[in-house]
Parts: C-alpha cells; structure tokens; sequence
C-alpha cells in the first residue's frame, strides 16, 4: 500500500505522480468529498450561517452562489477550519473538521482565495508556486518536480521568472492554481476566483477548472455571483442568501 502512486494526465503536456495515503485510496467517486449537517456560526453576536447542511461527493464541481453579506466566504472558511462552528458538524475527506485526523491530512484541501490583494514586495511566480510545497517536508528534487509540473499543468510555466506584483488577474490565479497542485489536493475551495478577470481570462481559467476536474477527478467547490460564471454548464449550482440555502 505505501509504495501505490497515483497518475493523472492534464492535456497532453504533464502526467502528475503522486504518492496515494491508505485514507485517501479508499474513498471512491461515489462518496461524499464534504458533509456538512447544521452548520451554524456565530460572529461578534451575529448569526452568519444558520443551520447548513450540504453533501458534495468526490468529483462534483460545485458553485454555491449568491450576493454580497450572504455568508459564501464565511462557509468555505468554515470548511477549511479557518473559522469555529457555533453548532454543527463539518466532513472533510471522512474526517471531522478540527480532529487530529483531519489536521494531518489538511494539505488535501487546496484553497484559492479572491485576488484583491495588492502584493508590492518582491516575489517571483514561482516563489509563489513553491509556497505550496512548504509545509509537506519534501527533499529538494521532489519539491522542484511538483513545482515545475505543477505550473505545467495550468500553463504558467512561463511566468516563474516574473515579479507576481507585475501580473495580471488571470496569471495571478493560474499560479494559485499551481500553488494548490503542489499540495496534491482532492478539494480545491475557490473564494470568487473570477471577480478581478476580464471576459476573455475568466472564459480560460473556467476551462482550466474544467479539464483538471475531469482529468485529475479533483473537487471543486467555488462561491461567486459572477453572472458568467453562473451560466456555465456542468456545474451544480447551490442558492445561498443570509446565510441559508435558498
């Protein structure tokens, strides 16, 4: 079992190889990637989600949309442990949210967050990428092999030498892209990863989304209440006001 590894082809550029732990080779496309029952946080006195429940299983591309103030953000913090449930229980990849369990396999939730944040300090794109690779204790040449099939796979390979301040709101997401490859993750959490893209970038990144999702088998769960992005197919889409499902 310790010695399994995973391939998974994107395009026909790259085949990724991953080692594959015993608690992630059994779960199959047919279980359930996040479970939520009842989720309830509180902030400050004020109620921000009331009473989630919400079942995506391995594989599915999800879109929990809605407007501004409805809590969108708030549940995939929750999801990523980020934020305490007031009440409820949160699943990830069969582990309970805050347990031992779910700490030591956290880096299988990749995590893309809005690009809004004006960064002027001095870092290369793939200086960006290899954040990724921090945390999983890996020897030098298996950190360069992630990083450079990594930023592969996404297309971004071109962008290592540039200055991240520099890029534009579409290279800026493909390295985040990258970044979250790196971790080998089974979720990818999108924050509204569109919002700062022109037509063209956000038509290229959802395309990106979809190839990985059906060539690496990688969930995805994005918020957004971009109306283009609303009207892609295949995508399940989840309704969400004042911290309800709709």
């Amino acid at each position: 079992m310790e010695n399994l590894r995973r391939r998974w082809t994107v395009g026909n550029q790259v085949e990724l190889t991953f080692p594959v732990p015993p608690c992630i080779y059994f779960l199959t496309m047919a279980e359930r990637c996040i479970h939520i029952e009842g989720l309830r946080v509180e902030r400050e006195g004020a109620e921000i989600l009331r009473g989630l429940s919400l079942s995506v299983a391995c594989g599915e591309r999800l879109i929990v949309a809605g407007p501004n103030g409805a809590g969108k953000t708030t549940l995939l913090k929750a999801i990523l442990g980020m934020i305490r449930a007031s009440a409820g229980r949160i699943q990830v990849l069969g582990s309970d949210v805050g347990s031992r369990e779910w700490a030591r396999g956290r880096r299988r939730v990749g995590y893309v967050n809005q690009e809004s944040v004006q960064v002027d300090f001095p870092v290369s794109g793939r200086e960006v990428v290899e954040i990724g690779t921090c945390s999983l204790g890996l020897h030098r040449a298996e950190k360069r092999r992630r990083i450079e099939e990594a930023m592969v796979a996404v297309g971004c390979e071109h962008l290592q030498n540039r200055m991240y301040a520099r890029l534009s709101g579409g290279e800026k997401q493909k390295l985040s892209l990258a970044r979250c490859l790196c971790q080998d993750p089974q979720l990818l959490l999108l924050d509204e990863p569109t919002s700062s893209l022109d037509p063209r970038s956000r038509s290229e990144l959802m395309a990106l989304l979809k190839g990985l999702n059906e060539k690496r088998g990688l969930t995805m769960v994005m918020v957004s209440h971009d109306a283009q992005v609303l009207s892609e197919p295949e995508w399940a889409i989840q309704h969400m006001e004042a911290g309800a499902f709709a």
